[in-house]
């Protein structure tokens, strides 16, 4: 059968059909939902529940899965950045375009459709005409959406061709979708704008016999503007009926599964009627009625007839009584259709059945009616009329329960622009993740960012991959290594202008009175980190007499440029005088002397490079102090000398980094691997505190990997950062407490602790590795307060990516 098109007509977002009716057709910004806290669903529900009791009679709600304008993602991806200063990010971007094309995300594109006014048309509509109905839009906008929950916004006029040509070739063939004014971007890719001519047969007639004639599916036929013709075969299936167990939130949300079928293409349209809550409850006083007296008259039967009419009371009367008990709610009479498409019959044949099968789990029964399926297909068709199969298939409940199906959502997370760090796994459309964190300063947001993860889950892996993006993008970071291995090296030696620190080989010196140009903050971080190294308290005479010295006065004074001049100063005073002072001078020339640590006590080191593009400072050859060790006072007043340096060091690293990074200008990052060693400090608490309170105002950032969030990152700085990735965590507890602190309610959602334990890149085979396609996938929350999960990727770039991906020895051989 030819079909015929509803449309007319259209002007701007307006339609006229060919039976007389207008139409307002918007694009619908889905809220954000994932993983989100019960009582953020429950705002989004409530922002439903206020769409649908203000919509007009037969408005159709609408979901298209569309392919994503990839060309649209580099773009985005290229937002704000100088690309006549950043050629190595070009390249990245480029590599990264081809990879995300043989992924080939996905996208879902929402709209809404409200009948406008009755008006036959004779020919083009006058200007008048169109003012007038766009007036009428308007108003009814302000009605339907008075919040601007959902940002409704009109529809170019090339999206009614499309959704036709979309659904002609459902499964097939996909075009790019006409993207939403409010969020497109400049360079996106051109679609079609006119209606291709179909045919529909239903039931595949004309390649079947006559007993197979009647299966309830369509064969859609296009003819494109080439000549090329494109088969469909469709599928229109309805949900019969709902579990009564369908509570909310967690199990109401049949629609969101859609997207979590591999190799499934199912769109859905929703058609709404609404009815007031006084003439829904007289309504079904009157159908209780009639099942009374039929009850009646089937008192003394026997049989299955009699029960069900008995469900049929119960549930009406419990129906009855929700209307009864909310004063706000209304009816809802709607009709849900799923069209599924496949290029082939038996391809069709298998999507169907695995959709009925997931929808069986969830006690949901689907059916394709047979003779119903051209009919069902024109509901996808904004403009569409009116049918009777679409009440024979209708369903009716009260708004707050229909709220709970929350048809407009989304998974999204991160950000709307910037580099390509992976894909969203959660929405099951593999939709790139933006991740733009080096201008989050822009927006006055801070873009601090916390790692978790056991080893070997690809926390580092992560971590090295946002700093190439940084010195793609001109940034500089400092990365405190402690890995054994060298695990930054490689990476180091991909970036020109890198400096590498060792620190028990020392070339450069960490002496705080050359590295700190400022007298009165040379002066601070000298008593606050050199004292403790001497266990020299800071109110004892030793430590005072310190403190006198590093006066600036008495520094300019005495010619005190290094805390070697110090040592000799002190030493020639102590040799020089009598009594209490030179006993406390002594005291501290044998204290340095005893710590031999060239790397502060060398004058002839020249001081750390603070300018270069990528540090990296190796401290794998420190003795570090463990935790209890640094919080229990005995246990520290008794430490060695090795973990006193080593202590010292790490945080004047730290101490370093701040005063580098925590001023105007070049953006910096601090990266603190195994970061527990740095977070157990007062010093390095109070680092992190800064560079997660004050960064966004330096356009400085810090990035921090740790093993278990809960130990390693407890202060109020660390429940500031917005930025928070848990990659796989094997032990039960440490995974509790990792999405927990992702804000995830592990009370009602315990079974992701299993998810983060045992699929989130899950090691397999004797040797435990993980598969290349299964690399990377983590849980997310970010700034926003969405959570979700992920799949990260390195980078696109082959030398890069070898780079990230393995240690400087794999490297040489």
């Amino acid at each position: 059968m030819k079909l015929r098109q509803p449309t007319a007509a259209r002007r701007h977002h307006l339609q006229w059909t060919h039976h007389g009716g207008v139409y307002a057709t918007y694009f619908v910004e889905a809220l954000d939902y994932g993983l989100r806290q019960p009582e953020d669903k429950a705002g989004v529900a409530d922002a439903h529940e206020s769409l649908i009791v203000n919509c007009p009679e037969n408005t159709v709600l609408l979901s298209l899965q569309a392919p994503l304008d990839l060309v649209d993602v580099m773009n985005r991806s290229l937002d704000n950045v100088d690309l006549q200063r950043t050629p190595d990010y070009i390249k990245e971007t480029l590599a990264g375009y081809r990879r995300i094309a043989e992924i080939a995300p996905l996208t879902r594109v929402y709209t809404i459709t409200f009948p406008i006014n009755k008006s036959p048309l004779k020919g083009e509509p006058s200007p008048r005409e169109v003012a007038t109905q766009l007036a009428a839009a308007e108003a009814l906008l302000a009605v339907v959406d008075p919040e601007s929950n959902f940002k409704l916004e009109p529809v170019p006029e090339g999206l009614l061709p499309f959704i036709w040509n979309h659904n002609l070739m459902r499964g097939s063939a996909l075009e790019h979708a006409p993207h939403n004014p409010a969020n497109a971007s400049p360079s996106t890719t051109p679609v079609a704008t006119n209606f291709h001519p179909g045919v529909i047969d239903e039931g595949a007639r004309t390649e079947k016999s006559f007993r197979r004639s009647f299966d309830p599916m369509l064969k859609a036929m296009v003819r494109l503007d080439d000549g090329h013709v494109i088969n469909s075969y469709q599928a229109m299936l309805t949900p019969l009926s709902f579990p009564p167990a369908m509570a909310f939130p967690g199990h109401s949300e049949f629609l969101s599964v859609l997207d979590g079928i591999p190799d499934v293409s199912v769109d859905w349209a929703m058609r709404v009627r609404r009815r007031d809550r006084e003439s829904a409850m007289q309504l079904n006083e009157k159908v209780l009625a009639k099942l009374g007296i039929q009850l009646g008259e089937r008192d003394t039967d026997v049989g299955f007839h009699t029960q069900e009419l008995r469900r049929k009371v119960d549930t009406l009367a419990a129906y009855n009584e929700s209307l009864a008990a909310d004063e706000n709610a209304e009816e809802v009479e709607f009709t849900t259709v799923l069209a599924v498409g496949a290029p082939t019959e038996a391809d069709l044949t298998r999507s169907v059945g695995t959709l009925k099968a997931k929808f069986r789990r969830l006690g949901i029964r689907l059916d394709a009616p047979r003779g119903g399926q051209r009919r069902m297909w024109m509901m996808f068709n904004p403009g569409a009329p009116a049918d009777t199969v679409y009440t024979d298939y209708q369903h009716v409940m009260s708004t707050p329960d229909w709220a709970g199906f929350v048809p407009f959502t989304t998974a999204r997370l991160l950000d709307d622009t910037g580099p390509v760090i992976g894909v969203n796994l959660l929405s099951g459309l593999f939709e790139p993740l933006h991740f733009n964190f080096l201008n989050k300063v822009l927006s006055d947001i801070s873009p601090a960012i916390a790692i978790a993860g056991e080893l070997g889950s690809g926390k580092s892996y992560f971590t090295k991959t946002l700093i190439s993006i940084i010195a793609d993008l001109l940034g500089q970071f400092l990365v405190i290594d402690r890995s054994q291995g060298g695990e930054y090296v490689a990476l180091l030696e991909s970036i020109p202008g890198s400096v590498l620190i060792s620190l028990d080989v020392p070339e450069f010196t960490l002496d705080p009175l050359r590295i700190f140009a400022d007298p009165h903050r040379a002066r601070s971080i000298t008593l606050d980190t050199i004292l403790p190294l001497l266990n020299i308290p800071v109110v004892s005479a030793a430590g005072v007499l310190l403190a006198e010295a590093l006066q600036p006065e008495n520094r300019v004074k005495n010619n005190l440029r290094s805390l070697a001049d110090v040592r000799d100063y002190l030493a020639h005073n102590a040799e020089r005088g009598h009594g209490r002072d030179a006993d406390d001078q002594h005291a501290l020339v044998r204290a340095m002397d005893a710590v031999e640590a060239p790397v502060l006590f060398d004058r002839s080191l020249p001081p750390m490079p603070v300018t270069a593009t990528a540090t990296v400072v190796r401290t794998h050859t420190l003795a570090l102090p463990t935790v209890d060790e640094l919080t229990m006072s005995h246990a520290y007043a008794n430490l060695p000398w090795r973990k006193r340096l080593g202590h010292t060091l790490y945080e004047l690293v730290g101490l370093l980094a701040r005063e580098q990074f925590l001023k105007p200008g070049r953006f910096g990052a601090l990266v603190v691997d195994e970061a527990y060693h740095f977070t157990a400090t007062t010093v390095g608490k109070q680092i992190v505190e800064e560079f997660v309170r004050d960064g966004r105002k330096h356009s400085a950032g810090i990035i921090l990997a740790s093993h278990d969030p809960k130990a390693d990152y407890v202060t109020a700085a660390h429940n500031l950062i917005p930025n928070r990735f848990g990659f796989r965590q094997r032990n039960p507890q440490i995974a509790a407490n990792t999405l927990e602190w992702l804000g995830v309610d592990i009370e009602r959602d315990a079974y992701l602790i299993k998810q983060l334990r045992e699929n989130t890149s899950p090691p397999t085979g004797r040797n435990e590795t993980v598969a290349p396609n299964r690399r990377g996938e983590c849980f997310i929350a970010d700034g926003r307060g969405r959570i979700g999960r992920g799949k990260i990727f390195g980078p696109a770039r082959e030398d890069r990516a070898l780079a990230v991906s393995t240690t400087p020895q794999q490297v040489r051989n």
